[in-house]
């Protein structure tokens, strides 16, 4: 709480240095009279009156005292004095010149007296105007530091209680936004974990489809390959047939003989109507140009070959046939 400023010290000295700038004007204004006035002898006559004589009176008679058990008579009343006359002062003879002097002389040096008083009460009343005031302004000084201090104190408690609520804010905010991120963490395990199952069971379905899938690509490999062998075999037994009944026709063709032990390869390339398109070719030679020679011109008579059934073209487009002179010369 803030004390109460006192104004009474500086209205005190100012009263006061009022009090003597009209005593001092009052002072150098007033008028000594000279030796010689009148006034001044009446002036000083009239403030010495005579002393009055005190006026007589007569004393009041005392009632005689009566006895009980007569009535008391009524009192007489007692004679009023006649007034005195007062008698008139006596005019005081002149005063002297010496006298005058004399009371001039007193009259400064009271003046003198007076107005050195009144300098002394002056500097007295100045010298207290100003200690009042140096207190006035030390007090004021004081005051001003304690508001200030008051204030301070105040701005700091502000300013602790604004960092305390904004420390508590930011403490609650912070618990809001951790509390917030944990429930945010437990949702996204949770949704994380659901994935995980769904994950886990579409990698469950998705191996056990992938381990069909494998399963019936084994499978239909296998049949393929069942399928493909069982196709090779079946090829490769038209082929032998077609390669025989090749053979069956050059061997009625032969016409000639030679040695048992000379064989060789002939390669033609057939129509998908079985006839020979462009010459044979000998691509494993017996040795002998006329075996060999013969072995041709053998195919040539035989063909046209009937193309077999079943067998596609690429199959028997180009056949490669093995001759043997023994064979030829028995069949």
């Amino acid at each position: 709480m803030k004390e109460r400023k006192s104004f009474w010290p500086l209205a005190l000295a100012i009263a006061l240095n009022s009090a003597i700038l009209v005593a001092l004007f009052w002072s150098f204004h007033m008028e000594v009279p000279s030796a010689g006035d009148t006034p001044m002898q009446a002036q000083l006559s009239s403030g010495m009156p005579p002393v009055a004589a005190p006026t007589p009176q007569q004393p009041v008679p005392l009632a005689k005292p009566v006895p009980a058990p007569k009535p008391a008579p009524k009192p007489v009343p007692a004679p009023t004095p006649k007034p005195v006359p007062v008698p008139k002062p006596a005019t005081p003879p002149p005063p002297s010149a010496a006298r005058i002097a004399a009371e001039k002389a007193a009259q400064e040096k009271m003046a003198e007296q007076k107005a050195a008083q009144i300098t002394a009460e002056k500097q007295a009343a100045e010298r207290r105007a100003e200690e009042l005031a140096a207190r006035a302004a030390h007090e004021k000084a004081a005051q001003r530091a304690a508001d200030k201090a008051a204030a301070q104190k105040a701005a700091t408690q502000k300013a602790a209680a604004q960092k305390a609520a904004a420390e508590k804010a930011t403490a609650e905010k912070q618990a809001a936004q951790k509390a917030a991120i944990a429930q945010r963490a437990a949702a996204l395990k949770q949704q994380l974990a659901k994935q995980q199952a769904k994950a886990a069971e579409a990698a469950r379905a998705k191996a056990l489809q992938q381990q069909m899938e494998a399963r019936a690509k084994l499978q239909a490999e296998a049949n393929m390959a069942a399928v493909r062998a069982q196709q090779a075999a079946e090829n490769q037994r038209l082929t032998g047939l077609f390669a025989q009944k090749i053979r069956t026709q050059v061997y009625n063709a032969w016409d000639t003989n030679f040695s048992a032990a000379l064989s060789c390869v002939v390669q033609i390339q057939l129509s998908p109507q079985g006839q020979i398109v462009g010459q044979p070719v000998v691509i494993r030679s017996s040795g002998n140009p006329h075996f060999d020679q013969a072995v041709i011109s053998a195919v040539e008579q035989a063909a046209p070959f009937p193309p077999p059934i079943g067998l596609s073209y690429s199959l028997y487009k180009n056949v490669d046939l093995k001759f043997n002179a023994e064979d030829l010369n028995h069949g």
